[in-house]
């Protein structure tokens, strides 16, 4: 007797969501099914418009692209244009309240892609930008997806097979949902609703604001640099400041955001130091979107799957990564084995709790730097390790390659965190931090 969750020809597959995991997901579901002969018929539930400026085209996302990633993308033929990417980052300025440092990207090649994710702060239209979601999106559709600007409503199984619904009625039946929903309270009671165990991800709340500048300041200004900032600010794990195009974007991560919080932050004398002292700024837009930091625990059953933010995703860093990754791996799921819970568990499950087990190295990595930005001894203590590491070309990049690493999200923390265990390093930053320790005795 056939396996009626093997997917066969002619098959309904509806991913409810269009940003990044849920492009990632059709692009790689056709495109492997296409390798073995085989017509799937794919639909993306996406109302949001990523061609529109403001909030209405907005992922709500800082909108770095991993090295990692970037090539990645390049390996499947997945190009990025110059109309993407909106600057080329080359190198991270660390700022602290004791001293900045700069940290150029480790092999003087690889270049981090600057995106907007969707059309851009408002005003911005018509400007030569397009938008990285909406750039995946269409590639889907080239692929064969068909995109649908509908919002579901209701989810619920007829016959052993989800049914989605909207305001006006039934929808689609469907052989497979995708849940690519991100972590928005309101769509993850979709399939809360469906009483399989899922549960939305446990989540913090960041702050996201973009701010104008004339193009000359922005580039003689900022560069071709992410400037981050570890502060001991008590909320603040990090920020930083993307330059793009005409604008930089400030992302803010920690607890307990709210409309205050960008403010606070552009008043600290750290980050108006960084700031063009004589141009007036305005800030153009702002969000307090909520950041996935604990992966629910059961992210599928029977004809039902859920990736990217609204299952696991790396903690704080690259989720364009982890959506990429969690995409192609239900898609392989699907395509090549089967739509059960079963099959879910054997072959998606796997890569899903790979990223739940590296973030709980990263927590350990984040509450190191949260040590080292509340101590002025050890700040100063890190900023000397690094400034001679950066000064002198033929001395182990050891410390600045584990921050580049750690803040660009290239690596697996769990790597990360093993190297910092490395006995030269420990031993760098303790003599550093003795001596800052002995001065500020004296």
């Amino acid at each position: 007797m056939a396996d009626p969750f093997i997917l066969e020809d002619g098959s309904h597959i509806a991913v409810v969501g269009g940003g990044p995991t849920g492009s990632f997901f059709s692009i790689f579901a056709l495109r492997m099914a296409k390798m073995i002969n085989k017509n799937l018929r794919v639909t993306i539930y996406e109302p949001k418009d990523f061609s529109k400026d403001g909030p209405l085209g907005c992922n709500r996302c800082g909108g770095i692209i991993s090295e990692l990633l970037v090539q990645a993308l390049a390996v499947e033929g997945i190009n990025l244009s110059d109309r993407i990417v909106q600057r080329g980052i080359d190198s991270y300025k660390l700022h602290t309240d004791h001293g900045t440092v700069s940290i150029d990207t480790p092999t003087h090649e690889k270049r981090i892609a600057a995106v907007y994710r969707g059309g851009g702060p408002k005003g911005t239209m018509g400007q030569e930008k397009e938008s990285f979601d909406g750039f995946l999106l269409n590639l889907a559709r080239q692929e064969g997806a068909l995109h649908v600007p509908l919002k579901i409503d209701h989810i619920e199984y007829r016959n052993s097979k989800p049914v989605l619904l909207s305001r006006e009625g039934d929808v689609q039946e469907a052989d497979l949902v995708v849940g690519a929903i991100g972590v928005k309270s309101q769509t993850s009671k979709l399939f809360e609703h469906m009483r399989f165990g899922y549960r939305r991800p446990e989540t913090v709340t960041a702050a996201i604001a973009e701010i104008g500048f004339d193009r000359d300041i922005l580039s003689e200004r900022f560069g071709a640099s992410v400037h981050l900032f570890l502060l001991p600010l008590k909320e603040i794990k990090f920020a930083a400041m993307i330059p793009k195009g005409t604008y930089v974007t400030i992302c803010i991560l920690g607890k307990n955001m709210n409309v205050r919080s960008v403010n606070e932050f552009l008043d600290h004398p750290a980050v108006a130091a960084v700031l063009p002292a004589s141009v007036p700024y305005k800030i153009g837009c702002r969000c307090l979107p909520q950041m996935n930091v604990r992966a629910p625990g059961v992210p599928f059953t029977d004809r039902v799957v859920m990736c990217g933010d609204a299952g696991s995703t790396r903690l704080f860093k690259d989720g364009l990564g982890a959506a990429y990754l969690m995409g192609k791996a239900a898609a392989k799921t699907a395509v090549f084995h089967g739509v059960s819970a079963d099959h879910f568990r054997r072959e998606y499950l796997p890569v899903y709790r790979s990223i739940v087990n590296d973030n709980r190295y990263g927590k350990i990595l984040f509450q190191a730097t949260d040590l080292f930005k509340k101590y002025k001894t050890l700040t100063r203590g890190m900023l000397k390790v690094i400034s001679r590491e950066q000064e002198d070309q033929y001395r182990s990049k050891r410390l600045s390659s584990v921050l580049w690493d750690m803040f660009t999200g290239n690596e697996r923390y769990k790597n990360i965190f093993f190297r910092t265990l490395n006995f030269p390093l420990q031993h760098d930053l303790l003599c550093e931090i003795t001596k800052e320790f002995i001065a500020g005795k004296a």
